[in-house]
């Protein structure tokens, strides 16, 4: 659904984007994550046609993104991180305006859809001035909405919102997938994408330094598993004997737990647990630790976080 090759953004002397290459297929919900200033708002830019890359090509349905293809643009909804809202209109009018804009048919039956999607049917008569940070948020992103796009691009959608709208947004979001929406979603919230994602990109100064599911890019970083060991006794005795046992790469103290890297498999784990038993370790407990998302970004790009 959607494709770049090779995307390249300079600003005089400023490389935005360098060299950047994604396919997100239909039914993804792709979340871009990054560091302020990493190129994350530049890209979505191009795909939207509001920039022109310097360099390389952008797709939509294997169609050639235009800043003049009107008709690209009915199929895509965007939502900026930073919007403008018209505060003299009514909700219902500000939704009205948009729908005409894209001459939905029904417009009446299809605003108050979205109103009840976005819980702002209470709100429909009153003056957007009016509204909460929060739903301001929720009004923009019903606007986004409001023509049925095929592929979704929201820039921090959850921003301003608070944690029972981000849960709102959340659902609707993976309900908006199941209907076969491809969405792509920036969000300084790591632990929201995790929730929604089925795969990510990580950008660095410009670049897309790892993509794929998560659990696919915690393998590739991590190269082994993570267990942590909670015993009861001498805690450095114990690390003695833990650095003899097989598929055991590194062995320490840490948090008041034992941390184990491990090079075997899951079914392999009860075998250690065993093998401690056996030794007179009093173990309390013993389980695989998996890493987040802000685990992997820390990992990759820690050079860029102030």
């Amino acid at each position: 659904m959607i494709r770049l090759e090779s995307i390249r953004k300079e600003y005089d002397d400023l490389i935005a984007v360098r060299n950047l290459s994604l396919k997100i297929n239909k039914g993804d919900i792709f979340g871009l994550i990054g560091p302020n200033g990493a190129g994350k708002t530049t890209t979505m830019k191009i795909i939207m046609g509001l920039l022109e890359a310097t360099d390389g090509q952008a797709y939509i349905n294997d169609r050639l993104v235009s800043k003049d293809d009107n008709d690209l643009r009915r199929i895509v909804g965007y939502m900026p991180d930073f919007f403008s809202l018209y505060d003299e209109h009514k909700v219902w009018e500000y939704l009205d305006f948009f729908a005409s804009a894209y001459k939905i048919p029904y417009q009446g039956e299809r605003i108050n859809e979205v109103l009840a999607l976005m819980d702002l049917t209470e709100k429909k008569n009153d003056y957007v001035a009016n509204l909460s940070r929060g739903m301001k948020q929720r009004l923009a992103f019903g606007k986004t909405l409001l023509h049925n796009p095929d592929i979704l691009v929201l820039d921090e959608p959850a921003s301003g919102l608070d944690p029972a709208g981000r849960i709102k947004l959340r659902d609707t979001i993976k309900k908006l997938a199941a209907q076969g929406k491809t969405i792509m979603i920036s969000s300084h919230i790591l632990t929201e994408l995790s929730d929604i994602c089925n795969v990510i990109g990580i950008m660095s100064k410009g670049s897309i330094v790892e993509t794929g599911a998560i659990s696919d890019i915690i393998t590739r970083i991590q190269g082994h598993k993570l267990l942590h060991l909670d015993i009861l006794g001498n805690a450095e005795q114990a690390i003695v004997f833990i650095k003899t046992l097989p598929l055991v790469t590194s062995v320490v103290a840490k948090n008041g737990l034992i941390e184990i890297a491990f090079g075997g498999t899951r079914e392999e784990i009860p075998q250690l647990h065993r093998k401690l038993i056996e030794n007179n370790i009093q173990v309390v407990s013993l389980f695989e630790y998996r890493q987040n998302l802000e685990d992997i970004f820390m990992a990759i790009a820690p050079q860029e976080v102030s």
